[in-house]
Order: C-alpha cells, then structure tokens, then sequence
C-alpha cells in the first residue's frame, strides 16, 4: 500500500510542475507590469518669488469728527440731509438769533455813550494837567480828573469786548462744516433747544482711509513709510485695493512684540466704510531665481519634509528645508538642485528604491 502511493506522487508532481509553469508564462507581462509604481512626475523650476507680510486691520476714516453746538439757543432750521456729502463751510444748522441780536444793539448804544463820557472825561484831563503845569490847578483835582478819564476808558472797552463775544456767538449761529465728508445721521430738529456742546451731526471724511495693521518685531527692518500694500474685504471678494504705509509707531509694543502700522488708502468712489475688517499683504522682499516645487510634492515628517526624486526609474527620498509658500508652491532652500525630477502624485505608495512608472506632468511653476 505504501509503495503505491509514491508511485502515484511521482505521477503527479511533473503535471504540476508544467501547470505552474504554464501559469507563470501566461502571467508573466501583467507581473511585469506590476513591478513598478505609477506615479505623476514634474521637473524642479525656477521662479522669482515675493517676501509677503500678512495682518489683518481695520479700516479708520481720516478725519471723523461729532459738531456740536457752542452756545445755547434753539433749531431755527437744519440744512442738510441725512448721509449727505458736503464741503468745508457748507452751513449745516441755523440756530435762532434774536436775542443775541438784541443784546448786540444794546451793547452798541451802552458803547456809544461810554465813548462820548470817555470824551468828556478826556477833556476834563487835559484841561486839568494844563492848570496844573502852569500852576494854577490843584495836583487832587488833576488826579480826580486822570481817574474819571482812566474809568471812562475801561467802560469803552468792556463794552467793545462784549460786542466781539456776541459777534462771535452770532457767528456761531450760523453751524458750518469744518471739513468735506459725508454727514451720519441728524442728531436735532428745528424748534429744538440746544446747549453748549449739544451733539448735531456726525461728519466724516472718507475720500481717504487708514488701515491699522501690525507685523512681527523680527520684519521691523524691512518696513518703511511709502511702502505699498494691498487689501481684501470680506464686502468684495472679487477685488483688490491698494494702499501706502504712511506711519510707522516709534515704539513696538512689548506686550505682544509687534510694530503697529497704519497705509492710507483712496477712497474716491466711497466704497470702502470706516469700521471694516481688511486682510492687508505687505511686499517687503522679492527672493530671484528660488528653487520651487509644487506644494504637492512635499511629504511632511517628524523632522520637517522630504520629498522623492526620480533618477534613472528609481525614487530617491530626500530631506529638505523649505522656505517661502505661496498658494501651490514651495520654496526649497536646501536639499534640491533644479532640474531634478520630483514625484508630484502616487508618492503615498512609494518607498525609497522603488522602481518608478511615471510621467511627467506639464510645469506650471
């Protein structure tokens, strides 16, 4: 029984041998196939790139300012209309001036005669100093006459200076603009009374506006008045302002160790609104001729990035220190030569020696 079954085995194992050979050489071009990983290359280029610095601000209008009143009266009239655009010594309110008026006529009268007494004082005086010098008057009666001339005096000229504060409280009748902008909304109406300091309009200049932004202590070298910055605004996603750097602050704030900026920014259409938010990129350098690689081809690590190289239909893994990003790019400051070929896509099933199966990829660097 024994010697049976082995025969039987020897039988067999040739047929075997030949199917698992059969199997082999029909598979033969698909493990050939197979024996390489098909990856996406692209060549490492050259571009010039910029240094950007990002903050993000808040738009400021220029000049923004509350007029007010500067004296007690009542509304006569308000001549302008909410959210109207105005000039400087455009009037604004008319407040009612009857009374400072009267005040003014009565003041004018009190001064006439205070003047023609101040006269009669004066000649008194010299009539008085001349008895005197000759010899013929008394020293009391010349004093007396030097102290009602003196208090005639002062009379005239309190009144003069009352006619010059009414004069300047009925100027203050008439509320003008002290600058060109646009008004917010009426803070009064006519037959209102007012005080002195009563708030009326808010007016705002805004063919120009400020952005407030800071940057980093370490970028305080490469920033400068007159540099030019750009904006982004949530209001319009499709469009990009621009602006200058006009003030840089002389101290960096040691609670955060940031330099505090402001750019001015035109305005002339009015689109822009104090108050807004503002993403700002500030251009402080510009880096020529740096070594860049599509951002896809970078592999994070424990230790920075590595990316694979293709020498010969081989990937090579190589450590690399980059530097600046930008959307779809990255700088490489070490670690690559341009000219070498990369794996952009597939690199997830490589490993360091595989035998590669790619082609190149169209640059877009």
């Amino acid at each position: 029984m024994h010697i049976q079954q082995q025969k039987s085995i020897c039988f067999k194992r040739p047929l075997g041998i030949v199917l698992g050979l059969a199997l082999l050489l029909i598979a033969s071009p698909v493990l050939g196939q197979g024996d390489c990983v098909e990856v996406e290359l692209e060549e490492i280029g050259q571009m010039d790139l910029p240094v950007i610095l990002n903050g993000i601000g808040t738009l400021q209008a220029m000049q923004e300012v509350t007029v007010k009143s500067e004296i007690g009266a009542s509304v006569q009239k308000v001549h302008f209309r909410d959210g109207q655009r105005v000039e400087e010594g455009d009037l604004l309110v008319s407040l009612d001036a009857a009374k400072l008026q009267k005040q003014l006529q009565a003041r004018k009268a009190g001064l006439r005669e205070a003047e023609a007494r101040m006269k009669n004082a004066q000649r008194t005086y010299k009539r008085q100093q001349s008895l005197y010098d000759r010899e013929l008057g008394s020293e009391e009666a010349r004093d007396e006459a030097l102290t009602a001339y003196t208090a005639a005096q002062a009379q005239v000229e309190r009144f003069e200076s009352e006619i010059g504060e009414i004069k300047e409280d009925l100027q203050d009748t008439r509320i003008r603009a002290p600058f060109g902008g646009i008004l917010g909304e009426s803070m009064v109406e006519s037959g209102d009374v007012v005080q002195a300091g009563t708030p009326l309009v808010p007016l705002t200049r805004n063919d120009e506006l400020e952005v407030a932004f800071t940057v980093s202590e370490k970028h305080v070298s490469q920033v400068r008045r007159g540099q030019k910055v750009s904006l982004s605004l949530p209001g319009y996603p499709e469009r990009t302002f621009h602006g200058e750097i006009s003030f840089l602050n002389p101290v960096i704030a040691q609670g955060t160790r940031s330099l505090r900026i402001k750019a001015t920014v035109e305005n002339n259409k009015g689109r822009l609104l104090p108050g807004g938010f503002a993403s700002v990129r500030l251009i402080v350098d510009h880096r020529e001729n740096a070594t860049v690689i599509p951002e896809e081809a970078l592999i994070p690590t424990r230790e920075g990035y590595m990316v694979f190289t293709v020498q010969n239909g081989t990937a090579h893994a190589r450590v690399v220190r980059i530097g600046l990003r930008k959307p779809g790019v990255v700088e490489i400051r070490e670690g690559l030569e341009p000219g070498t070929t990369v794996i952009t896509t597939g690199h997830i099933s490589v490993q360091d020696g595989d035998r590669i199966c790619g082609q190149n990829k169209a640059s877009e660097l």
